[in-house]
């Protein structure tokens, strides 16, 4: 009974926000819902003012109000259809709030990065920071299941990513908040724009990860060009010949090292943590940690019990070990900042840990 009552009480807020901003539907949808889960609620003065609020005939009892919301929803008007049990309906909950939906609906609507951020022109880095901090938690997509949450979640990192950099946040602040202007130019030329905060797909999940969880400066970016203000704006190359030629030599080094590789004597390792060709044949340390070699003679190369069977198993469960460390690190910074709820590998880290 006290479920029902919390989630009557939950349902009649929706219905006086509903009803708020003019949505009769919804705030009937709800408000009936209400009554229906908490009969003692006093819901005729809300009745009232939605049927003013429609000049229609007054409203009948809770249950056929409840159907002829149900079927105007379904799009058959003329079927009548048995309202859902109370039971059914307490476990029935939106994926997100009308809080949620505000934020994401306010920031869709600026363009402007400080109006995004919730800043003045004059506030510090500090300041970027911190509201960045604020509004990504809120729009992150994990937890934010808001329609345009994503899109939200995208803006913010933009304009954090500008603001965050000074020499970004001094062209900005030259050329004003007329963004469409940069769009259509950029367009000609790609998506590349000065320090890449008007680049059109950017990674906001990189830019979260890094400004939570360490790891390179989140406003760092990797320039091979610069931006030109006034006539003839648009990306340019470097500043001589040279420049042009130190570029090309970075852009064939990935080439010239895969061909470098070819050449070198094979090295691979004696075993594998994962089976994936070809190290298919799997044998197990004393600790019960599953490894996994290439050679069917393996255990003639390393003979059970012998002091390279011994420091080889060693070195398999020290690279258990570590892999488990790192990945439950970042399973407690993320249940931290609220992204998960359980940390499989920390648990799997003390079970080992136990066993030794």
């Amino acid at each position: 009974m006290d479920g029902n009552k919390d989630e009557a009480l939950k349902c009649l807020k929706i219905g006086r926000d509903a009803l708020e901003s003019g949505n009769r539907a919804r705030a009937l949808k709800f408000v009936t819902k209400a009554r229906r889960l908490d009969p003692s609620l006093a819901v005729e003065d809300l009745l009232a003012k939605i049927e003013d609020l429609a000049g229609e005939s007054p409203i009948n009892e809770s249950s056929s109000a409840s159907a002829n919301v149900s079927d105007s929803e379904s799009g058959n008007p003329g079927v009548r259809r048995r309202a859902p049990a109370a039971s059914s309906s307490s476990t029935s909950s939106v994926a997100y709030t009308e809080e949620q939906i505000a934020i994401v609906r306010d920031i869709k609507k600026k363009k402007d990065y400080y109006e995004i951020l919730g800043l003045e022109k004059s506030c510090s880095v500090e300041d970027v920071r911190k509201a960045y901090r604020k509004l990504s938690l809120k729009v992150h997509p994990d937890k934010n299941k808001a329609p345009g949450a994503e899109e939200a979640f995208k803006a913010v990192s933009r304009a954090f990513q500008c603001l965050n950099d000074e020499e970004s946040r001094k062209k900005y602040d030259l050329v004003g908040s007329d963004e469409p202007v940069y769009e259509r130019r950029a367009a000609r030329r790609g998506p590349q724009g000065f320090n890449g905060f008007y680049e059109s797909d950017i990674d906001a999940e990189e830019i979260f990860r890094n400004f939570f969880f360490g790891g390179m400066h989140p406003a760092t970016t990797a320039q091979f060009g610069t931006f030109s203000f006034g006539p003839g704006m648009g990306a340019r190359g470097g500043n001589n010949g040279n420049a042009g030629f130190l570029r090309t030599i970075i852009q064939l080094l990935p080439v010239l090292l895969i061909l470098l590789l070819n050449f070198l004597p094979s090295n691979d390792p004696v075993y594998a943590l994962s089976r994936a060709h070809p190290y298919v044949y799997r044998f197990t340390t004393q600790k019960g940690i599953n490894y996994y070699v290439k050679s069917a003679g393996f255990e003639q190369d390393y003979p059970p019990g012998s002091p390279q069977r011994v420091r080889l198993e060693r070195e398999v469960e020290g690279e258990y070990v570590n892999i488990l460390a790192h990945n439950c690190r970042l399973e407690l910074q993320r249940l931290h900042w609220g992204l998960v709820r359980e940390t499989p590998h920390c648990d799997s880290l003390k079970q080992f840990e136990t066993m030794a």
